[in-house]
């Protein structure tokens, strides 16, 4: 039997195992604007959707915020303050995230396996088979919380046919914003989920993709019904003092159609055999800034 070590929780869950590879903290900090994606514009309702000539670069454009890191192997980003993950890109060894709805005032924790570095006073431990690190106490481990569903949207209301919700998640507030100053007014849901004292942060494990019907009143202080841009929205969560908000917001790159609105019930197409997951963590004890 080979030596090692298993650490469990007051809970009773396990918080690591010698034998397997433990996810640590590697950076953490504020998000910093990256650059600008343009929305997209319908040239015509009769040219082909499934075409890329047949759309173009709008003058509206959303603000990407995020960070980069060096040497990402399996990352998990968790982030205190608005933001939905819109996924990352990888030049040489630097790996870019990427978030919409996102601020300089949004927190981020980044996670990785645990590396052999940070040098000093403490034990590692490397699995027998091929003496790969699995755990370095120089670095913070990662201990998730709690693990929460996001809320399924209330009773939908038919709209020539077409089921339609007031908002994205039952008990949502709507409200028209903005993330940073010079940027466009979002279309935003969010609904808050207490947890606990403290502040917590969020990974979700994906985003869905559905309808926004025309809201544009709303960045005028307006009211719905209203007639404007259609669009996709997306959703995720983000942490917050006490617990946690699942928010949906205009999608990145979406594209923009003029068209008449549903009814006041302004979403459509939510897929409801699935919904995304935060993972949650507690960040009293985490390092911030750190890298």
């Amino acid at each position: 039997m080979s030596a090692g070590m298993k650490v469990w929780k007051k809970d009773g869950s396990l918080l690591f195992d010698t034998e397997k590879i433990t996810y640590g903290l590697l950076k953490s900090g504020y998000m910093s604007y990256l650059l600008s994606w343009p929305r997209l514009e319908y040239r015509s309702a009769n040219l082909p959707p499934n075409s890329g000539s047949s759309y173009s670069e709008s003058s509206v454009v959303d603000a990407m915020h995020g960070f980069s890191v060096d040497g990402a192997v399996a990352p998990i980003v968790f982030i205190v303050g608005s933001g939905i993950s819109c996924g990352s890109s990888k030049t040489g060894n630097t790996t870019t995230f990427y978030y919409i709805g996102a601020s300089p005032s949004t927190k981020f924790y980044y996670f990785d396996t645990m590396r052999n570095t940070l040098f000093g006073a403490g034990m590692k431990c490397f699995r027998e088979v091929d003496e790969v690190l699995t755990f370095n106490s120089l670095q913070v481990p990662l201990n998730i919380v709690s693990t929460i569903k996001a809320p399924a949207p209330p009773s939908p209301v038919s709209a020539g046919g077409v089921a339609t919700y007031s908002v994205p998640f039952a008990g949502a507030s709507r409200l028209a914003t903005r993330f940073i100053n010079s940027g466009v007014y979002y279309c935003v849901s969010r609904v808050f989920i207490p947890i606990g004292s403290g502040e917590f942060a969020t990974a979700t494990t994906f985003s869905r993709s559905f309808g926004q019907a025309a809201m544009d009143s709303m960045s005028a202080g307006g009211t719905f019904p209203a007639r404007g841009n259609q669009q996709a929205h997306m959703d995720g969560a983000y942490g917050a003092d006490g617990g946690i908000y699942f928010m949906s917001c205009d999608a990145a790159r979406t594209t923009m159609y003029w068209g008449a609105q549903f009814t006041y019930n302004a979403y459509y197409s939510i897929p409801t055999d699935r919904y995304p997951e935060a993972l949650v963590i507690r960040t009293d004890n985490l390092p911030f800034p750190f890298n």
